[in-house]
């Protein structure tokens, strides 16, 4: 194919996002404490992003649907949120408890970012380009990861870890969305450019076996139903083809004997002493010894009994708080410090939205997944197990974390997310203009 000229604004765009990406990733906090524990590089460059946001404005039309429906949430969790303050229900400042919004709000900038850029990206060159690119932002953590295998020196909480993490579930998410991207990739690559193929599958396979090295039950989890949706899709189109397709035999063939080679590589490198006790021993327990007496086993549940009882409590006194919730931050109302202590995304929203703040993020969740659906499997370009996989597997992590309000897991979610809704639209665009002209 030939080239297609852009203009510039096209490749700041490009960059930009780039840049928003690999801080998301590798930026380490400003502080490990108070509020600039949560504040990264891309926060400080979200001036800039805001104003390249009103470039592309007009662009958002395509994505008006998806984009308002959050809003509407967004701007009810704020109203809540003032309302609620003011009443005095306890000290944390009002900056912090906006804190989770202004991330939301961010993130779905970040959506609407990539989906421009990879809408305005005009064919299968041009989207493997944008995805690489996007890739090339994860090799430092994979180059890291590979250390780490190799000599067995762990820096995770509970294994590996990544460049400026050691929480498993940050760790497992960057290695997650890895996978995601990679598996795109492979989706976007020529059937006949099988080489190119199996180079991706190769770093899907240990972006998959960090993911669970990583300790993070969570990530792991999300993975796992990720693959399984790729993988019932894959079958189905085995099974209705009318021919054997040889392509997606081949593909998991390779992903099989990829992870039998990586980990076989793995065991070459062993070292018998006691940092093999611990892969073998630390890690692997984190998945296989669930002791449900023990504390650190039960926290999470612990954590979603403690917050709604505390937060029916407040009902008792207010029950219209039942029906508008906390407002954004309202997990820091119950807790009385900025601390992300409710462990997963659904309590989060009851809390802060109460039962009309639940329906509308259940709505804004449907409006994301419809258009995805009405895209991603009307291109020529398929997809949909891709979009479906990440939709699913992202809402089994946002049982057990605060998915949407994490930069490794929101920012990671809308970037993917706006990235591969952009190419399906573009290519349902493409597909209709050729219709079109014939």
């Amino acid at each position: 194919m030939n080239a297609i000229k852009h203009p510039l604004k096209y490749y700041f765009l490009w960059f930009w996002i780039l840049l928003l990406t690999a801080s998301v990733i590798l930026s380490p906090r400003l502080s490990e404490n108070g509020l600039l524990k949560f504040i990264r590089i891309d926060d400080i460059l979200f001036p800039i992003t805001l104003i390249t946001m009103l470039i592309f404005i007009s662009d958002t039309l395509l994505i008006r649907k998806v984009i308002f429906a959050f809003i509407y949430l967004y701007i009810f969790n704020f109203i809540v949120l003032i309302i609620t303050h003011y009443s005095g229900l306890n000290s944390v400042s009002i900056l912090e408890k906006g804190l989770p919004l202004v991330k939301n709000f961010q993130y779905l900038i970040y959506f609407c970012l990539c989906f421009i850029l990879s809408s305005k990206s005009k064919n299968l060159i041009e989207y493997q380009r944008v995805f690489i690119s996007i890739y090339i932002c994860f090799i430092p953590n994979f180059f890291h990861g590979l250390y780490q295998t190799v000599t067995l020196n762990f820096t995770g909480y509970y294994g590996l870890g990544i460049l400026n993490e050691i929480s498993p579930t940050l760790t497992g998410a960057v290695f997650y969305f890895a996978t995601i991207i990679c598996s795109t990739i492979i989706y976007l690559i020529p059937k006949r450019n099988l080489k190119a193929i199996y180079l991706w599958i190769c770093f899907s396979a240990i972006n998959v076996i960090f993911t669970a090295l990583s300790g993070s039950r969570g990530a792991w989890l999300a993975l796992f139903s990720y693959l399984l949706v790729v993988g019932i899709y894959t079958l189905k189109n085995i099974i209705s083809s009318n021919k054997i397709n040889k392509r997606n035999i081949n593909i998991i063939i390779t992903i099989v004997t990829s992870i039998l080679v990586v980990f076989l590589v793995l065991l070459l490198f062993r070292d018998f002493g006691l940092k093999l006790e611990s892969l073998l021993t630390q890690v692997p327990s984190r998945y296989l010894n669930i002791n449900v007496e023990q504390v650190q086993d039960e926290a999470r549940v612990v954590n979603w009994s403690s917050v709604l009882s505390m937060y029916v409590e407040f009902v008792h006194q207010f029950p219209l708080l039942g029906l508008f919730g906390l407002g954004s931050g309202g997990i820091y109302e119950i807790f009385g410090q900025l601390l992300n202590a409710a462990d997963s995304q659904l309590v989060y929203t009851i809390v802060s939205g109460g039962l009309i703040g639940t329906l509308l993020y259940l709505n804004a969740l449907v409006k994301l997944y419809m258009f995805a659906k009405k895209y991603t499997s009307k291109s020529n370009i398929k997809l949909t197990p891709v979009f479906v996989g990440l939709f699913w597997s992202f809402m089994v992590f946002s049982v057990s974390q605060e998915v949407f309000n994490l930069s490794k897991t929101g920012g990671l979610f809308w970037i993917s997310c706006g990235l591969i809704l952009g190419i399906a639209y573009s290519d349902f665009n493409f597909k209709n203009q050729i219709a079109s002209d014939i």
